[in-house]
């Protein structure tokens, strides 16, 4: 977490020298205005041989090249993935503290317990959502609607609206990623105290998903079952509730965001 918030505080002063101030941050456009005479900074698109590879940054003190893969058809992906290399470029390769990356999902989009990969992740939320810019449209609760709204303004893939605003915020949440109703992974907010179920989706959750190719993002939360989503028992506090959303996505992905409040909790005559 300390990684992630030096690299987006890196990424918001970077763009004040830079004189940027409105948003959609474009990563390339950054790029340009970073090269100059003292610091020669190339940035293009590349198809790799190895289909692995999403980014990569090579240089030294004095320049930087960097590729971004050319077949990210995702443009939030696209924009995360080259403000990463971005991040590489102004965090660490320019005072020499490492001089080539070679990025996969591994690197960017994964938990990866790398101080320098998370760097250069908090780098990229911070370029494309700037805490100065994007709480001009921002009203502090994480929910679909905020979430589509920001991305959609930003560039930015619904994932890494997400974590942006789960690091700005002190709220217990978690993100929830099935694909066809098989459970793929999960990232959640530093006050999120619950372990996460691994389960497939029930047909009591897929009921309650909203299809965002035909509907609204929506801005509310169903009251479920804590069960249903995680395991309800940590630090001797059981919860009863959760409120989860869930949104349909195109090829069989679907999204959940579930949180709690103190309203959630069993009281200690049932629990005990």
């Amino acid at each position: 977490m300390l990684e992630e918030q030096r690299g987006a505080e890196e990424a918001e002063e970077t763009l004040e020298a830079l004189g940027f101030d409105a948003l959609p941050i474009i990563p390339d456009q950054v790029a340009a205005s970073i090269n100059c005479d003292g610091f020669r900074l190339i940035f293009e698109k590349k198809e790799f041989d190895s289909g692995g590879i999403l980014g990569t940054a090579k240089g030294n003190n004095k320049g930087a090249i960097v590729y971004v893969n050319a077949n990210i058809s995702d443009l939030g992906r696209f924009n995360f993935t080259a403000a990463h290399e971005l991040g590489h470029v102004c965090m660490h390769i320019m005072p020499q503290k490492k001089t080539s990356f070679e990025c996969g999902s591994k690197e960017i989009y994964s938990q990866y317990d790398d101080p320098i990969e998370k760097e250069a992740n908090g780098f990229a939320s911070g370029l494309l959502m700037p805490k100065r810019l994007i709480y001009k449209h921002f009203d502090g609760d994480i929910n679909w609607f905020n979430i589509s709204r920001l991305s959609e303004l930003c560039k930015s893939s619904l994932e890494a609206t997400y974590r942006r605003l789960s690091n700005l915020e002190n709220l217990p949440t978690a993100f929830i990623i099935h694909e066809n109703g098989v459970f793929r992974r999960f990232v959640v907010s530093s006050s999120f105290d619950f372990y996460i179920e691994r389960s497939p989706l029930s047909s009591y959750q897929q009921d309650l998903a909203v299809d965002v190719k035909e509907e609204p993002y929506p801005p509310d939360f169903e009251t479920v079952d804590a069960s249903d989503w995680i395991i309800p028992k940590s630090n001797g506090i059981c919860l009863e509730s959760v409120y989860a959303s869930t949104i349909l996505l195109n090829d069989g992905f679907s999204y959940t965001i579930v949180t709690y409040d103190d309203d959630c909790i069993l009281d200690d005559s049932e629990f005990y």
